[in-house]
C-alpha cells in the first residue's frame, strides 16, 4: 500500500510541475537574428556608454558625447560594428577616443581606446 501511495505521489508531482519549461532556459533561439543598421549601432552603443557610466567604469563626461563615427569592420572572426566616441572633456590624449564593438546583432561585444 504504501509503495501504491508513493507511486500515486511521485505521478502527482510530476504532472505538476513539467520538466520542459526546465529544459527552454537561455540557449534556445527562436529562428535567425536580423542585423541591426548602422543608426540602431548608434544608439544602442551611446545606451551602453550610459551604462558604463552608471556603473562608474568611465568618466560621467561621456553621457553626453554623441557617437563620432560607425562603421563595420571585420577582425579574427565575423563582421562587427564599431562605434566612435570623441571626448575633448577628456584631459589624457590617449583617452579622448572610446571605441564600442557590437555584434551585428547589436550585442555588446566591448569598448576600448585603442579600437583594436
Amino acid at each position: 500500500m504504501k509503495i501504491l501511495v508513493a507511486a500515486l505521489l511521485f505521478a502527482t508531482l510530476l504532472l505538476a510541475f513539467p520538466v520542459a519549461p526546465v529544459i527552454a532556459g537561455s540557449g534556445h533561439s527562436h529562428g535567425p537574428q536580423k542585423a541591426i543598421s548602422s543608426e540602431q549601432a548608434a544608439s544602442r552603443a551611446s545606451k551602453f556608454i550610459a551604462r558604463m557610466v552608471d556603473a562608474e567604469k568611465i568618466d560621467a563626461s561621456w553621457v553626453k558625447i554623441a557617437p563620432d563615427s560607425v562603421e563595420k569592420k571585420t577582425f579574427s572572426q565575423d563582421p562587427e560594428w564599431v562605434v566612435t566616441f570623441k571626448n575633448n572633456n577628456i584631459k589624457d590624449p590617449s583617452k579622448q577616443t572610446l571605441y564600442m564593438f557590437l555584434s551585428l546583432y547589436g550585442d555588446a561585444l566591448g569598448a576600448n581606446y585603442t579600437g583594436q
